[in-house]
């Protein structure tokens, strides 16, 4: 799944990746893209690897919405700049607002009172 929608030029919204299955990489996935939400409701997340730049340089992401579920596998991931160059538009469920110093793959969770991340349960 590497880039598929590298580059999008007008702000907008992406979901319907709840079709999507076994996927082991989104490595520069949705970097640059001008999307404003993403939606990964339906997505299962327990084959992913590799995190890399997925959302680098998405400065109008506002919003990435999945289920109350949502769990990334708690080994074997690589990505530590997933969030790389974002924007502080970026902010999860509870608050949460991206921050230079938080590009980590670990980011890439429902953002609880417990436990920060950049996505909203939905």
């Amino acid at each position: 799944m590497k880039q598929p929608v590298r580059h999008e030029t007008a702000p907008i919204g992406r979901n319907g990746l709840g079709n999507l299955s076994g996927v082991h990489s989104m490595r520069y996935t949705f970097s640059s893209c001008a999307f404003t939400t993403i939606d990964f409701r339906g997505f299962d997340p327990s084959t992913l690897t590799d995190l890399f730049y997925t959302f680098s340089g998405c400065s109008h992401l506002t919003a990435i919405y999945a289920d109350a579920t949502w769990a990334l596998p708690s080994s074997g991931i690589t990505g530590s700049q997933c969030f790389y160059s974002c924007s502080t538009s970026l902010v999860g469920g509870n608050g949460t607002v991206w921050a230079s110093n938080k590009t980590a793959y670990s980011y890439l969770r429902i953002d609880t009172a417990g436990a920060q991340g950049y996505m909203t349960a939905a």
